[in-house]
């Protein structure tokens, strides 16, 4: 079994390098050259949090010349929030540098977004991307879910997630993540699978599927381990 998370701050089982899961590791533009080296199976989203929008011209200089760097994966995490960080007039060019950063490079985009989903949704219009945009740590009502499904997002599920929204999002548009949690992503799968009422083997193989396509110099994970670490999961339950 393939288990795949698209987006984390953090890496487990580093003691062998060789990790049960395939991961996509989100780091700083300038933590880029140390963090490769650190971790030589793994691949890498690269960008500036919208955080940081007001004193982000280094990171982005370098991120410009590192980006194509076939390591890096997807660009982001960028995006925009209401509730923390700058001005708009600091986040939303900053946002729009990705996107064209991302087009240009034709890798995928990894998206925060907080409270600030009309703008989002404008800014796709506006731009017309051809590459996917992946909203990362997705939990939004179903009405939204509804609206992104339609504009053609596609969603990463982590920890925490709408119950009534998950079913609505189609297989071939969902991913998994851990994000900032200590927990890791096989109980990820383990719980979203549960919420959509699909057998774990099949779920895994459809969301693999999803990162071929999206993803595709993502480097499979060491199978073996991955199923080790489900049959515990599963164990426990019993």
């Amino acid at each position: 079994m393939e288990l795949y998370d698209i987006h984390t701050h953090q890496i487990f089982l580093e003691d062998t390098d060789d990790p049960y899961h395939s991961c996509i590791l989100d780091v700083y533009p300038l933590e880029f050259e140390v963090a490769k080296e650190s971790h030589q199976r793994h691949s890498f989203s690269c960008g500036v949090h919208p955080w940081y929008a007001e004193d982000s011209k280094d990171q982005m200089i370098y991120l410009t010349e590192i980006a194509s760097d076939p390591r890096i994966v997807a660009i982001g995490e960028t995006g925009l929030d209401k509730l923390k960080g700058p001005d708009f007039s600091f986040q939303i060019p900053l946002f729009m540098q990705h996107i064209v950063l991302s087009e240009r490079l034709r890798k995928p985009l990894i998206i925060h977004c907080v409270k600030a989903w009309e703008e989002i949704r404008h800014i796709k219009k506006e731009m017309k991307p051809n590459q996917p945009w992946i909203i990362h740590g997705y939990r939004g009502k179903p009405e939204l879910t509804e609206v992104l499904i339609k504009e053609g997002f596609n969603f990463s599920i982590g920890e925490h997630f709408n119950m009534e929204s998950i079913s609505l999002i189609p297989i071939e548009s969902l991913f998994c993540e851990t994000d900032e949690t200590e927990m890791d992503i096989a109980e990820i799968y383990h719980q979203v699978s549960q919420a959509l009422n699909e057998d774990l083997d099949d779920f895994a193989q459809k969301i693999a599927k999803n990162v071929y396509r999206v993803f595709p110099t993502l480097e499979p994970p060491k199978q073996s381990d991955a199923e080790d670490i489900i049959e515990e999961i599963e164990e426990d339950e019993e």
